[in-house]
């Protein structure tokens, strides 16, 4: 006698049918994953740099000479000749007693490199204009009061005439995969600032 139940026929349609439904969830969170794992690498690489590009400055290097060492040392994703930018920006507490600016934080030097089109995130209340090489020095820095930076805490810089030195460093994001073609939105501009 045999005790082996009865074979279920029509099973293969099932499993093929079950596969297809599959497929695109697994489809979509691998492609998740590689993408955010990219994305994560190339994030680290532009906060490293920025904060190398910090360290630089605040080491009595000009600026102009700084902007070259990090084009030297720049890597995929960064290329500041086609999808990067570079902002360097030294704020300075006024130390010019009788001034317009004293105890101000004010925006001190700026220098700006690169071929992608962005700005600080640094906001000052007006405008001002900067000397060129080697130093990019604000003009009127005493007494333009449109140089105050307003988006930065006050006492990151306590002393007198002491100073921050700010890196900002903007890039874009090459999608590896076809994620964006499934509705998922990934950052395409990835951005890092740094402060000594």
């Amino acid at each position: 006698m045999n005790t082996r139940p009865p074979l279920l026929k029509g099973t293969g349609g099932q499993s093929i049918l079950e596969f297809a439904v599959i497929l695109p969830l697994a489809l979509l969170l691998v492609l998740g994953v590689i993408e955010v794992g990219y994305a994560l690498v190339d994030q680290h690489l532009v906060t490293r740099l920025t904060r190398e590009g910090s360290n630089l400055i605040s080491r009595d290097t000009s600026l102009e000479d700084a902007a070259t060492v990090m084009k030297t040392m720049s890597s995929p994703p960064v290329d500041f000749t086609t999808t990067s930018r570079l902002i360097f920006s030294v704020i300075k507490r006024g130390g010019t007693t009788g001034t317009a600016n004293y105890d101000k934080l004010i925006l001190y030097q700026r220098y700006e490199y690169g071929a992608l089109s962005a700005s600080s995130k640094l906001q000052i209340r007006g405008s001002g204009s900067f000397a060129g090489a080697p130093d990019f020095e604000a003009d009127n820095s005493d007494s333009n009061t449109g140089l105050q930076v307003t988006n930065v805490a006050s006492n990151l810089v306590s002393v007198k005439g002491g100073m921050i030195y700010i890196t900002e460093i903007y890039t874009t994001h090459a999608l590896i995969t076809p994620l964006d073609g499934f509705g998922v939105a990934v950052p395409k501009l990835l951005y890092s600032i740094a402060y000594f």
